[in-house]
């Protein structure tokens, strides 16, 4: 799930991400360099732009698909001037009104009582500008959350002007998040004539308040942030917003007034059990990842509520890594102390392409000594485990979409605020199947739902 893959997936997702660039190339312009890329779906000039860039595509993709280029989406640096170049004639041709006023360099220079003249060259850094003055100007940005924009316009009045831009950024490594939130948004945004620009602060606050810096200079009408790890996160700091509205996926913010969405992962682990009941399981373990991560945490709640529904106990539930060795070893374990099982519930695919290893070479069949559930729908592992893995799909696109209706809304006057799940749909594939006994279980239980 939020793990680190090893080199050879890696290299598979690579692959496939850059599948997955070439499959919307037609839509959306990437570009990687500095963390960014640009998307537009809306504006006249962007078939011309697909095909002058289509080399540069073929080329980032190939590069993004080794090793040694999938630690990062900011490996092209001589991209990213070129298309930052488009963004920013993009900024300048939109003329729709902002509905938020963001602080100009004469509300710097009122709060620092010195003139504008004198505001522009303390935050130029001229020498002439005595230290202590400077001091004054800087301290009164930063407290405004004032940035000095690359477009020419913006000492007249461009940043009250509605860009069309909406700002994206992920902690996402890999893409694996981000590639497909974009694509359910950019399909919104589209729509509404908003494009987005697409950068990565590898999980690194400073990074990401760059970025924010950055996208604030093009002038962006709004921000989505993407996470990786579902634990809830700090919010943004309102002067780095500058007011802007901010729509927070996958990872939710700490602040219950933000708006979040995330996936409904107490849902997916409750649905879990009541599918493995009713294909006959009565011996069901739970493996999962971190007892730290929020996911692991919500997953495992939900399996609890229908495991307390129905009035039955799990064997076992048993917390590590989120990876093919610790499910291997976990099945190894829990056939040891509980040889009855007949089920496995593992809260990511890694977890449970690993037990299925690990119960094949114990001579258990899978599924019809043990059916094994996972969770994510990662297709290098789903997919690509024999026999092809159950499993649950985080309906990312979905996040994605939601987060664009979300951001427009705002910027309508409509802004939504506390945290929105998405249903994650259950995928049904090779590792499940009804078991093939009596109705009654070994100790003579008949399998009942309690109240019913």
């Amino acid at each position: 799930m939020q793990n680190r893959p090893s080199a050879d997936v890696g290299t598979d997702t690579m692959r496939a991400t850059a599948n997955a660039f070439q499959g919307l190339a037609n839509a959306k312009i990437f570009a990687y360099g500095e963390g960014i890329s640009f998307t537009s779906a809306h504006n006249e000039r962007t078939m011309a732009q697909n095909r002058s860039i289509r080399s540069s595509i073929d080329s980032a993709t190939r590069s993004y698909a080794t090793p040694a280029a999938a630690t990062t989406f900011s490996d092209h640096h001589e991209h990213a001037q070129s298309f930052s170049a488009r963004a920013e004639r993009h900024v300048s041709g939109q003329h729709q009104s902002r509905t938020v006023a963001r602080p100009t360099l004469t509300d710097v220079a009122h709060l620092a009582n010195v003139s504008v003249a004198t505001a522009s060259k303390a935050l130029n850094h001229t020498d002439r500008i005595s230290a202590s003055t400077q001091r004054a100007v800087l301290a009164a940005a930063e407290q405004l959350g004032y940035r000095k924009s690359t477009d020419t316009g913006a000492t007249s009045g461009h940043r009250n002007k509605r860009t069309g831009l909406v700002g994206l950024i992920t902690s996402d490594y890999n893409g694996r998040f981000a590639l497909p939130l974009l694509t359910g948004a950019e399909s919104t945004l589209g729509a509404s004539n908003h494009a987005a620009l697409l950068m990565s602060s590898h999980g690194r606050p400073a990074l990401e308040k760059s970025h924010i810096d950055r996208l604030a200079a093009h002038g962006v009408d709004g921000l989505i942030v993407v996470g990786d790890t579902t634990n809830p996160r700090p919010p943004l700091d309102p002067r780095t917003t500058m007011g802007l509205p901010v729509i927070y996926t996958y990872d939710p913010s700490r602040d219950p007034a933000d708006c979040s969405i995330i996936c409904d992962n107490v849902g997916a682990g409750a649905q879990a059990i009541e599918y493995l009941l009713s294909l006959g399981r009565r011996y069901i373990a739970v493996i999962a990842g971190p007892e730290d991560f929020q996911a692991a945490k919500d997953r495992v709640r939900g399996a609890w509520r229908t495991f307390t529904l129905y009035d039955f106990r799990p064997v076992a539930v048993l917390f590590d890594a989120w990876s093919e060795e610790w499910g291997e070893r976990a099945a190894k374990l829990l056939l040891d102390q509980h040889p009855h099982l007949d089920a496995i519930y593992c809260l990511s695919d890694e977890i449970a392409r690993g037990a299925v290893r690990g119960l094949l070479a114990a001579g258990r069949r899978v599924p019809q000594d043990v059916a094994v559930i996972g969770h994510d729908n990662w297709f290098v592992f789903a997919s690509n485990a024999h026999p092809t893995l159950t499993t649950f799909d985080n309906n990312i696109p979905m996040l994605g979409k939601m987060a664009a209706q979300y951001l427009l809304g705002a910027l309508a006057g409509r802004p939504h605020h506390g945290v929105t799940t998405v249903e994650c749909p259950m995928i049904v594939r090779e590792s499940t199947e009804p078991m093939r006994r009596t109705p009654l279980d070994s100790s003579g239980r008949i399998f009942e739902r309690q109240g019913a």
